[in-house]
């Protein structure tokens, strides 16, 4: 049970990161002029940053086996984001195969994060 207020404070932790990031993101995009491809892309790199911060906090909150509560951390949090995605679009928003590499790139994004945690 530990181990699961720990993985909840760290996601929250991660999830206010990146909300800090995605509004200095939009001030970017207000201050100068992005395409739409290029903000896609910076979301993206958001996401994944998001997961490696994330997946250091729950790693270093853990204590042990930081590489495995990386990876699980990382992968909750892009689950969640994509449950959260599609229930505001009120319709899927990716397909099933990207899905799975979202997950899985939040996954290694979180595991990196874990082995990088103090």
């Amino acid at each position: 049970m530990d181990i699961a207020k720990k993985m909840m404070k760290a996601l929250i932790a991660g999830y206010v990161l990146t909300l800090v990031m995605l509004l200095i993101l939009t001030y970017v995009i207000k201050k100068f002029t992005l395409d739409e491809k290029t903000v896609d892309s910076i979301i993206g790199a958001v996401y994944l940053v998001g997961s490696f911060l994330g997946g250091m906090l729950a790693a270093w909150m853990a204590g042990r086996r930081r590489l495995v509560a990386g990876m699980f951390y990382g992968g909750l949090y892009m689950v969640i984001l994509i449950i959260i995605s599609s229930v505001m679009m009120k319709a899927p928003v990716y397909d099933t195969s990207s899905m799975v590499v979202k997950v899985l790139t939040g996954m290694v994004s979180g595991a990196i994060g874990g082995f990088f945690s103090p």
